[in-house]
């Protein structure tokens, strides 16, 4: 009589397996979560340590300009610019279920999130500027938008039938024949309260952690000289060498240049010098799709690849037509991908920032790993109790670094 085994022992061997499995992918789980906030504490400490840096040079923290609002409960365009002339509409809240604390509808929550994020966002972290593209043979540009549409149809292999026909409209926005795109009265389409919000250049913290002018100026001379956008966040400085006045287009042209008695002109202008001060603090930490070498200093992160573009509107060009500079006109015309440098927590997903007037305090903060949040500066006394509830399950794990 041959012996085998038997159906009830051949289930608990399976019983086991599947145990042991879970506890492995549990374990696993929460290592990574682990190896996740310990990057993110650490990359919140060195941004301490930078706003430290600025606060003892310059009196007070970075103030940053509101790109937006800080209302939470304006409507959001699908690439979540907020209405600022439409109506307040509270958020629902009606999507979470406070005695399971669990979300169950996750539809209404991101329309929720994406108000409170645009909020959030109000005080941006990023720095974001115009890259323009040459290689010399006249095909930069066609190179560059070769290579991000190359990264657009992998992208939507990836989402495969799941790709809806409004995200395929945003994913190749700007991509047909000519960069249609254009900012202003001639949006190919786009509602105008949109193109208004977009901006050539966005002065996020990163633009006052990092020498602007060696960072932001690496696209057309006429940006800086002619558009009031870049002109009204910036005086022309002078030479340190010779205390006589910059141009834009010298200034431009000298710390692009690849002799390193120019850099060191523009890099020596005291307010890009001091940001040497706590440049070390940024070694390998941004994310940019460029290599940024300051003051000796690597700031990109090498786990960053490719082209960090978040597939909305990132390719367009500033109208030359009528509207003037409040809707996207003026004399600068040309075509341009946005670039950017920022810094993202251990999930990868940017850190926040707010810093009220005076600027003598902050909150900067990580969303954690369930990836949303809630202002700080919205008091928790005033939400009705499921509204405490929701915001509560959102925050349980921000990650906090508090100055005040």
């Amino acid at each position: 009589m041959k012996k085998a085994f038997t159906l009830v022992e051949l289930l608990i061997v399976v019983v086991v397996l599947v145990t042991l499995m879970a506890v492995t992918f549990r374990l696993s789980s929460i290592g990574s979560n682990q190896t996740a906030r310990n990057k993110t504490v650490s990359r919140l400490q060195k941004l301490e340590n930078c706003l430290s840096g600025y606060y003892a040079a310059f009196g007070t923290y970075p103030p940053v300009r509101l790109h937006g609002s800080r209302n939470y409960t304006l409507e959001v365009s699908r690439h979540g610019i907020q209405n600022l002339d439409g109506d307040a509409q509270p958020l629902a809240w009606s999507w979470f279920d406070q005695s399971n604390h669990r979300v169950t509808d996750g539809t209404k929550e991101a329309e929720d999130w994406a108000k409170v994020e645009a909020a959030c966002k109000a005080q941006p972290v990023d720095c974001r500027y115009p890259f323009s593209v040459g290689d010399g043979s006249g095909n930069g540009w066609n190179n560059y938008v070769t290579a991000i549409s190359e990264q657009l149809k992998k992208k939507l292999d990836d989402a495969g039938s799941g790709a809806t026909d409004e995200q395929r409209t945003v994913f190749s926005a700007g991509f047909d024949d000519g960069v249609s795109q254009n900012i202003g009265r001639h949006g190919a389409g786009r509602d105008l309260s949109e193109w208004r919000e977009v901006q050539l250049f966005k002065f996020g913290l990163m633009s006052f952690l990092l020498p602007r002018y060696l960072v932001m100026m690496g696209s057309a001379e006429t940006l800086y000289s002619d558009y009031e956008q870049w002109r009204g966040n910036n005086s022309c400085p002078s030479d340190p060498l010779t205390g006589q006045a910059f141009s834009w287009r010298t200034l431009r042209e000298k710390a692009t240049s690849e002799d390193e008695t120019d850099i060191a002109r523009v890099a020596n202008i005291p307010s890009q010098a001091v940001t040497a001060r706590w440049m070390p603090n940024l070694e390998k930490i941004c994310n940019c799709s460029h290599n940024y070498k300051l003051f000796g200093v690597d700031i990109k992160d090498p786990d960053v690849s490719g082209i960090p573009i978040n597939f909305n509107l990132e390719v367009f060009a500033p109208s030359s037509g009528s509207g003037g500079e409040g809707s996207g006109g003026g004399s600068t015309s040309g075509q341009y991908i946005l670039d950017g440098v920022t810094i993202h927590d251990g999930w990868g997903r940017e850190v926040y920032y707010y810093c009220p007037a005076p600027y003598q305090t902050y909150v900067l903060w990580s969303a954690g790993p369930n990836g949303r949040t809630f202002p700080p500066w919205v008091s928790r006394d005033k939400l009705s109790a499921q509204a405490n509830a929701c915001v509560g399950y959102w925050t349980e794990d921000d990650i906090v670094n508090l100055r005040q």
